[in-house]
C-alpha cells in the first residue's frame, strides 16, 4: 500500500436511500466534499446551500456530473439570517421529501490578533460559525421532531475548538462553542 498516494476508498452504502442537506457546499472545500461523498455513499437526493448564487449553480451541476446523481438541488441561504435558515430547511424538506441528514458546514474565519480585532469582526465569525450552526440545528430539530422520524445532524467543528492558535481567537471560540452546542443538543434530542 502506498501511504503517500492511497487508493481512493469507494462508497460502502452508508447513506443508501437517505436525503442530505449540506450548508456552505458550493466551494472547493469540506462542504462540497461532504456532498460528493454522500452521493458516493448512496444518498438518494442532496440539497447544497451557499450564499453565492453563481457558485451554488456551478456546484449543483458539478455534483450531478461527478456523481451521476440527478436529484441535486441548490438554494442560496445565509445561516446568519433566521428567515434564510427556515426557508432553506423548508425548501429541503419539500424537495427531498424530508431531510434525513443535515451537515452544518457553514463557518467563517479570518486571521487577526485579538488586540487588533474589531467587534464587528468578532461578531461576524461568531454569528456565521456558531450562531448559524445553532439556528440550523434548532430549526432542523423542530422539523425532525414534528415529523417523528428522527434523523442525523452533523456539526462541523475544528481542532481549534480544543487547541490554541495565534490570530484565531474568534474562530477557535466559535468552534469550541459548536462542540458544546452539539453535545448539549444531542442530549436534548436523544429522547
Amino acid at each position: 500500500m502506498d501511504l503517500k498516494n492511497p487508493e481512493y476508498v469507494k462508497g460502502h452504502g452508508l447513506m443508501d436511500g437517505r436525503s442530505v442537506l449540506v450548508t456552505a457546499a458550493a466551494g472547493a472545500g469540506i462542504g462540497f466534499s461532504a456532498a460528493t461523498r454522500a452521493a458516493e455513499e448512496g444518498a438518494r437526493a442532496i440539497v447544497i446551500s451557499d450564499i453565492h448564487e453563481g457558485r451554488r449553480d456551478s456546484a449543483v451541476q458539478k455534483l450531478k456530473e461527478d456523481t451521476g446523481l440527478e436529484r441535486v438541488y441548490g438554494k442560496v441561504a445565509n445561516v446568519a439570517d433566521e428567515s434564510d435558515v427556515q426557508s432553506l430547511i423548508d425548501f429541503s424538506e419539500e424537495k427531498l421529501g424530508g431531510v434525513d441528514v443535515l451537515i452544518n458546514n457553514a463557518g467563517l474565519g479570518t486571521s487577526k490578533l485579538l488586540i487588533e480585532m474589531e467587534d464587528d469582526e468578532w461578531h461576524r465569525v461568531i454569528d456565521v460559525t456558531l450562531n448559524g450552526t445553532m439556528r440550523m440545528t434548532r430549526y432542523m430539530m423542530k422539523v425532525m421532531k414534528a415529523r417523528g422520524e428522527g434523523g442525523v445532524i452533523v456539526n462541523n467543528a475544528s481542532v481549534l475548538g480544543w487547541r490554541a492558535q495565534k490570530e484565531q481567537t474568534h474562530y477557535a471560540a466559535a468552534k469550541a462553542g459548536v462542540m458544546a452546542l452539539t453535545r448539549c443538543a444531542a442530549l436534548e434530542a436523544a429522547e
